[in-house]
């Protein structure tokens, strides 16, 4: 199977691009290092079955040529981090919902299967617990920058659901929450994870959002 993975050189876009390599798919990875690392991907380059393209998303030519290759995609690429959505907010905003319409438009000409990623941050300040995908939502004001991040991702699932329904587009749409581990960076306001040893000699946990 032939396979785009945007943002696939990121903290979790490494880990799967590293996985679909393995498993002897070929896969081509677009990434422009806005917030991923060479490191994560670089031990890849040279493999046969694994092609690396630094370009954006929102190159809507460079994209076209690859998407009409592919029989699936991975969309990955967008801006992450508190700090660094709250710094480049229009950017921010342009990337992850601008960059996601063109996966979604020139998907939708072949029906590739499309995973589009987006963020718990979806579910607002919903207290109820456990979270359902059918519950009511509730933002912040708009005068508080990080809510635009919670509302572009919302607005990815919308323009998703909309091409499943109108255009029989199958996508799947996983939320992902507070994920950490080897190869995450703490730069762009991340969770980050550090593991250290008690007296006991028993490992523990420090998880908080920097």
């Amino acid at each position: 199977m032939n396979i785009l993975i945007t943002g696939g050189g990121g903290f979790i876009g490494s880990y799967l691009t590293e996985e679909l390599v393995n498993r002897k798919d070929n896969i081509c990875v677009v990434d422009d290092f806005s917030t991923g690392n060479t490191e994560n991907i670089k031990h890849l380059i040279g493999k046969s079955n694994f092609t690396f393209i630094n370009g954006s998303v929102l190159d809507k030519d460079l994209m076209s040529k690859l998407i009409d290759k592919s029989d699936a995609i991975y969309h990955l690429a967008a801006a992450v981090g508190v700090k660094y959505i709250m710094e480049n907010q229009l950017k921010s905003i342009h990337l992850n919902v601008y960059g996601t319409e063109i996966i979604l438009e020139l998907a939708s000409k072949r029906k590739q299967k499309v995973m589009i990623s987006s963020s718990s941050e979806v579910y607002g300040k919903n207290g109820q617990v456990p979270y359902s995908e059918d519950s009511d939502r509730l933002m912040g004001p708009t005068t508080t920058s990080r809510w635009s991040y919670a509302c572009a991702k919302a607005l990815d699932e919308f323009m998703a659901l909309a091409y499943f329904r109108e255009k029989g587009l199958p996508i799947i749409i996983p939320r992902f929450f507070n994920i950490c581990g080897p190869k995450q960076t703490g730069q762009y306001g991340m969770v980050t994870s550090f593991c250290q040893k008690c007296p006991s000699g028993r490992t523990y946990y420090h998880i908080w959002r920097r």
